[in-house]
């Protein structure tokens, strides 16, 4: 199993997030910008990813949707044969 550099940035930066966050609520920190900016970037390498592995499945459907064709025109032309 390959482990892809987004999903590791992605828990990383969604601990960061959350401890920024927490920091803002329970002490005087940073400023909410920057906890909000973490969390964004978060959803972002995160829709990245996602949006990687579909191209990724919809080159693997077209490649089947390719076969399927072509096992359908052998199965005609063998039944045309008889």
């Amino acid at each position: 199993m390959r482990v892809d550099f987004r999903d590791v940035l992605f828990w990383i930066f969604l601990i960061l997030g959350m401890i920024l966050l927490l920091w803002n609520v329970f002490g005087d920190s940073a400023t909410e910008f920057i906890a909000l900016a973490t969390l964004i970037f978060t959803v972002l390498l995160k829709t990245w990813s996602i949006s990687d592995r579909q191209i990724r499945l919809e080159m693997r459907f077209n490649a089947l949707e390719k076969s399927f064709v072509k096992l359908s025109n052998d199965f005609k032309a063998h039944v045309t044969h008889k």
